[in-house]
């Protein structure tokens, strides 16, 4: 006690704040996927309500002691509070920035790039033999060409005060070609964080392909065989292919066109596109996209935290992007269950099952349905434009909401409202598929369309 006066009690605001942030950022460092600023931008405002939770028990435990409660809001508080954003939004916007490979190799601020480049003694191989190429910090680029031989052409980049110390520390990072068993290994030796090395490897077109870098990025043209990719930062681009695609990133783009075989891409990162596909193209992690597919000819699939989706035959196009995921000329069935998405569907002629949650859901029909349709969304509402002469059986169901159906002069039962909800049940025509149409919070609306 000081001068009469109660001592202060210290406010303990700080110190769970700062409890929470390490738990979080300790979630972030083992949890792949996990992207900090999608999650901040929605629970932000957990940071008042733990301010306020905090300044109460202050307050309550003060009371009980005898001591001064601390005041509300100090400048310390808000200074903590201020440094807690601007740290979260920082990592979010690293996590966000488009990666296309090295930019520059590490070194002092005076010091200067330069670049060395040499080519390989030319190595035969056999037509179809596996080729494996890496690098730790560089960009990998294979083309094919009608030839049975590896050549492989070689840029070293080192930072230093001048060109000579740069030329010492390039001469001792090797490349090297060697054999085991049948199959090819391109590898860099000693290399470190301070010489970039980038490889440009021709190849037999026959030839089935690993690469891997673990900065930088990787080209992969007209190759027949198989090709599988890691780039931990960098983009990964895969055209003209023979066999199966498989790609796994951690910071970058996609973009895969023209296989003749099946495509998967896994990981996180950026932006997703992938085209002309003769199997099937799937796609397994966190992309804040656009994430696109275009004409793959035996299904897609795209599995992130918040969406599981299979499309069994896809000759249009399927984007998913920041909030909305459409699918247009589908010829198959879709199988949709995700949240927080507004989804749009057009023609689409298989069954069709979407489960959503704080969206909205259009679908349109450029033909009448022949196969199920079974929609259930969550705090949204629904939408179905169906050709003027289509015939189905309906069952919609809108709770604390209402059903505005423009086929009603052709439905054998009218709707019912009760307590807010709003139930149709109904046929239009003597025979057609099930249509069942579910909602909360939200309206849903059968149109007639062209």
């Amino acid at each position: 006690m000081s001068n009469g006066n109660p001592l202060r009690r210290r406010s303990i605001f700080s110190g769970v704040l700062l409890i929470l942030l390490g738990v979080f950022l300790l979630w972030h460092n083992f949890r792949g996927g996990f992207s900090v600023w999608q999650l901040f931008e929605r629970w932000w405002p957990l940071l008042f309500i733990l301010w306020g939770l905090a300044k109460l028990y202050d307050h309550l435990v003060a009371r009980r002691s005898g001591e001064a409660a601390p005041r509300a809001i100090t400048g310390a508080d808000i200074f903590l509070v201020i440094l807690v954003v601007a740290l979260v939004g920082s990592i979010g916007l690293v996590e966000r920035i488009p990666w296309d490979g090295p930019r520059h190799v590490w070194g002092l601020p005076w010091e200067q790039p330069y670049s060395f480049s040499e080519e390989l003694p030319a190595r035969a191989v056999k037509a179809g033999s596996p080729i494996s190429i890496s690098t730790d910090f560089g960009d990998i680029i294979v083309h094919s060409e009608d030839t049975a031989e590896i050549r492989v052409v070689v840029k070293k980049t080192a930072k230093a005060g001048d060109e000579g110390e740069a030329r010492r520390m390039a001469d001792q990072v090797s490349v090297v070609i060697t054999e085991a068993g049948g199959a090819h290994q391109v590898s860099t030796q000693n290399q470190g964080g301070r010489v970039q090395v980038d490889l440009e490897v021709h190849v037999p077109q026959q030839a089935t392909i690993t690469a891997r870098t673990s900065r930088g990025g990787v080209q992969v043209n007209g190759v027949s065989g198989n090709v599988t990719v890691e780039a931990m930062r960098g983009n990964i681009e895969v055209r003209d292919c023979g066999g199966d695609v498989s790609a796994q990133i951690e910071r970058g783009d996609i973009h895969v066109a023209d296989a003749q075989g099946n495509v998967k891409v896994s990981g996180r990162g950026g932006q997703i596109e992938i085209a002309d596909v003769k199997g099937e193209a799937a796609v397994d992690g966190e992309f804040y996209g656009p994430v696109i597919m275009e004409k793959v000819g035996k299904g897609a699939r795209f599995v992130s935290r918040r969406t599981d989706l299979t499309i069994s035959q896809l000759s249009g196009r399927f984007e998913a992007s920041s909030g909305k995921l459409a699918i247009s000329d589908a010829p198959g069935t879709v199988s949709l269950v995700t949240r927080k998405n507004d989804i749009e569907l057009e023609n689409v002629a298989g069954r069709i099952h979407i489960e959503n949650k704080d969206g909205n859901i259009e679908l349109r029909f450029a033909q009448p349905p022949r196969e199920e349709v079974s929609v259930a969304n969550e705090s949204g509402s629904i939408k179905l434009v169906l050709r003027a002469k289509s015939t189905f059986e309906v069952h919609a169901e809108a709770r604390q909401g209402d059903v505005d159906c423009e086929f009603s002069d052709q439905l054998a039962k009218e709707q019912v409202q009760e307590r807010g909800n709003t139930r149709l049940d109904g046929k239009v025509g003597p025979k057609g598929p099930q249509i069942k149409l579910k909602t909360t919070y939200g309206s849903i609306r059968l149109k007639k369309g062209e």
